[in-house]
């Protein structure tokens, strides 16, 4: 470390001169063992208003000291690191990688120099009375940077530079040296310069080979934002389909290169603009070693070019304005192609829809969750009666329990869920076999591993996972382990960067997406809708499409009421809970039609020639005799009883099933009698 915070923080001020604004000092966990998570662990952190929250930066810097600190050396208007908001530099700077700064010829020795680890070196050069757009393309930064052989990725205006003195965490540097190395601050009085010393600098050179991009900045790069803030309105209609495109074909040369400069144009920034086409199919140097200087090398050449109608953010639209933007259209004629919903889980989760399963504690909302998602990976009724109209993959991600409780849980839930179930129906008894897999259920997990929501990082990480698994349904459990760096509490800042995202994600990839959040107990002050009781903003509530809101009972019965936008059904009840196993009973209101009453038959047939067997031979029997409906000579022929027997263990059966309530309305069979 630098001999004290003040001091590292006086260091670092000299670059933003006299002025006043926004400076940022993001971080990275000291404790990432490799470099995804790296990545992952990446903070943006609050924007400080300097020098006002001076006192604020140090806390910062001092709650910081065992992680990978940076700062930026640009100050912002605004409290956003972005390139349109950037205020005059008052010093130049680069991240010289491996070239020693006493090296450097006395024309451009460095201001600033400090050792970031080992052989590594980045350093400023103090420009009095400032220069106005020095970190632009071609400008001045860009050009000491190639002029000195520096990193050719470190020149532009939202650049990050590691803080002088500070621990580097890398992993490969802990490996090789045993522990984090200390960076040191190698001089901090080198000569000040005027605009004009930089005039003699060359221009910035046409080159083939560049060095790496440093691949932390590219791949932390949040690129749904990028788009949001830059491409959705900035880019034509033409470029918006190559980037978004799942195919190529024709000259992949061509197409890069003129995305490249459509974007650059836009005012995408280097790092954005590697980020964006990197991950698009017209990359044609995916998977090569050379991957990152090749786009390096093309992408300078794209911001090279860029004029200075190029560089503002675009607020108006001119030839093209009819390719940017999509016009009003006739209502009538939008909603005459437009279908109804359709069900995934009938009465509670509509295809493609976003929800809630929230509840307040000990409500069994990951019970349900769990339930849910081994149902719609089956086609097992979920809570075993709503039928499951449409099976498929389930994406399933936990970050509440540890490994050891999701088995207990998932050891209790799905053996009690494969097994067979008997249905009587107006006279009739069905038996109903569970559809056998050929393998395990379909249900991808990702469990402990921090996702967060609101990392733009992991939003692009969510968004390849989606693509490659073609989900039907995914789970999150639960929203307060994966919102990230947000205020629960603030409608703009969860609908931003976390229900936005996620809807557009569920939509983009036609899954539903349910989110397992929690409730505030019933209190007279508050609603007693149970939308209206979940923790946090209200955002959350309206951005729920089909949801089920749980509430303990006196007896320890769960309430559950259902929201959908495409029902009106009523909530029920579901009873039968606190046992070994996982039998939960759905209780629906009082209903005049034809009743279903069903039992396992799990409780009431063994084949194993125990005494258990007694009084279940009809049973035994009906379930030899496979699906469908069968006549009791049929039974008596299999079981060896006679009529009357047949008729009394068959009769009996009944009765237990009529046992559970007269005022019970009870469907545990997917698809109905067979």
């Amino acid at each position: 470390m630098v001999s004290s915070y003040e001091d590292m923080l006086k260091v670092v001020s000299r670059a933003w001169g006299n002025q006043s604004g926004f400076c940022f000092f993001p971080w990275i966990s000291g404790t990432a063992v490799d470099k995804t998570e790296r990545i992952q662990s990446y903070r943006e952190g609050p924007a400080f208003k300097w020098p006002k929250d001076k006192a604020k930066i140090l806390t910062h810097l001092a709650a910081h000291e065992n992680d990978d600190l940076y700062w930026c050396p640009s100050l912002f208007e605004t409290p956003r690191r972005r390139l349109d908001q950037a205020m005059d530099e008052h010093a130049l700077w680069a991240d010289l990688d491996g070239v020693d700064p006493s090296k450097i010829d006395k024309d451009y020795r460095p201001t600033i120099a400090w050792e970031t680890s080992p052989g590594r070196y980045q350093a400023l050069w103090i420009v009095s009375g400032g220069i106005q757009g020095a970190s632009w393309p071609g400008r001045e930064n860009q050009c000491l940077t190639y002029y000195l052989g520096a990193d050719l990725g470190g020149w532009d205006t939202t650049q990050l530079l590691r803080i002088p003195g500070w621990k580097n965490h890398k992993p490969e540097y802990i490996q090789q040296f045993g522990k984090a190395p200390t960076g040191k601050l190698l001089w901090s009085a080198g000569r000040l310069y005027l605009v004009d010393d930089f005039n003699e600098l060359p221009n910035v050179p046409d080159v083939s080979i560049i060095s790496d991009l440093l691949e932390e900045e590219v791949e932390r790069v949040d690129r749904h934002k990028v788009w949001n803030d830059k491409v959705e309105f900035g880019v034509s209609r033409r470029a918006k389909e190559f980037l978004t495109a799942k195919q190529y074909s024709g000259d992949r040369s061509e197409v890069l290169w003129e995305v490249e400069r459509e974007l650059a144009d836009a005012g995408v920034l280097f790092n954005e603009i590697i980020a964006l086409v990197k991950h698009s199919v017209w990359n044609k140097y995916v998977g090569r070693a050379d991957e990152y200087k090749r786009l390096s090398t093309e992408t300078a050449k794209a911001l090279a070019q860029r004029t200075e109608e190029g560089d503002r953010i675009v607020e108006t639209y001119e030839k093209d304005e009819e390719q940017r933007l999509i016009y009003p259209s006739n209502l009538f004629a939008q909603m005459r192609s437009v279908k109804p919903p359709t069900w995934l889980v009938k009465d509670i989760l509509s295809e493609g829809a976003c929800g809630f399963i929230a509840g307040e504690p000990k409500s069994y909302k990951s019970f349900c969750s769990l339930d849910l998602a081994i149902s719609v990976a089956t086609g097992v009724p979920f809570l075993d009666y709503f039928d499951v109209l449409n099976p498929g993959p389930v994406l399933w991600i936990q970050e509440e329990d540890p490994p050891p409780t999701v088995k207990q849980r998932l050891d209790k839930i799905y053996p009690s869920k494969m097994l067979d179930k008997i249905i009587t129906e107006n006279g009739q008894i069905f038996w109903a076999p569970v559809r056998e897999l050929p393998g395990d259920p379909p249900v991808d997990a990702y469990i402990g591993h921090r996702f967060t929501i609101s990392n733009g990082a992991w939003l692009s990480w969510f968004d390849e996972v989606l693509e490659k698994g073609q989900y039907r349904l995914c789970i999150l459990d639960p929203l307060m382990m994966m919102a990230g760096d947000v205020e629960e509490t603030r409608a703009q800042q969860m609908t931003e960067k976390v229900f936005k995202p996620l809807k557009q994600l569920a939509r983009k990839h036609k899954m539903a997406l349910i989110v397992v959040h929690h409730l505030r107990k019933n209190d007279p002050k508050y609603a007693q809708r149970g939308g209206q009781l979940m923790l946090g903003s209200m955002a959350n509530h309206a951005w729920a499409e089909d949801s089920l809101y749980l509430k303990r009972g006196k007896r320890g019965e769960i309430w559950v009421e259902r929201e959908s936008k495409s029902s009106t059904s009523p909530g029920f009840k579901i009873v039968n809970l606190n046992n070994t196993r996982w039998e939960p009973q759905v209780v629906m209101p009082i209903e005049k039609e034809s009743e279903v009453r069903v039992i396992d038959i799990r409780s009431k047939v063994h084949t194993n020639g125990s005494k258990s067997t007694k009084g279940a031979k009809a049973l035994i029997a009906l379930k030899s005799l496979g699906p469908g409906g069968h006549s009791t000579r049929e039974v008596m022929e299999v079981s060896g009883l006679g009529n009357g027997t047949v008729h009394n263990q068959l009769r009996r059966h009944r009765n237990e099933v009529e046992k559970i309530g007269d005022k019970w309305q009870m469907k545990l069979n997917g698809s109905g009698p067979h």
